[in-house]
């Protein structure tokens, strides 16, 4: 199973045809003080899996780190990938992560890892700055 995408967003949405909607794409942050707390925010995921893969359980983690390596934050859900409607086709699967005010306690380097079945498939980085715009 391969990331198609993986972006941190101000909202996102799966519609009842799998569609995915993303708004407000962002890699950094700028608070006020800290410690602070986005009020909400998603991981947004899309993955693609081969013919190989079809009607396994995978689990997909994500995994929130700051720059030092120490582990923040841990998600995880399960699901079958499903087979496509038409043969020939490679699975697709959307996954969102929303993410309600989380303490970030200092700036600095974080990353958001993406799992499958523990594995790590991709990473999201994120810059939180000094309050006042620094560095």
């Amino acid at each position: 199973m391969d990331v198609k995408l993986a972006v941190l967003a101000d909202y996102a949405s799966i519609t009842r045809e799998d569609k995915l909607n993303i708004l407000g794409i962002f890699d950094q942050i700028n608070p006020t003080a800290f410690p602070f707390g986005l009020p909400i925010f998603y991981v947004v995921a899309s993955f693609e899996a081969g013919a190989a893969e079809f009607d396994t359980e995978k689990t997909i983690g994500i995994v929130l780190s700051d720059g030092d390596g120490n582990n923040l934050l841990r998600m995880e859900a399960n699901f079958v990938v499903q087979r496509p409607a038409q043969s020939g086709l490679k699975s697709n699967h959307n996954h969102i992560g929303g993410i309600a005010g989380f303490p970030f306690r200092s700036a600095g380097d974080y990353q958001f890892a993406i799992l499958v079945n523990g594995e790590e498939k991709k990473t999201i980085p994120l810059r939180v700055n000094q309050p006042g715009g620094g560095g």
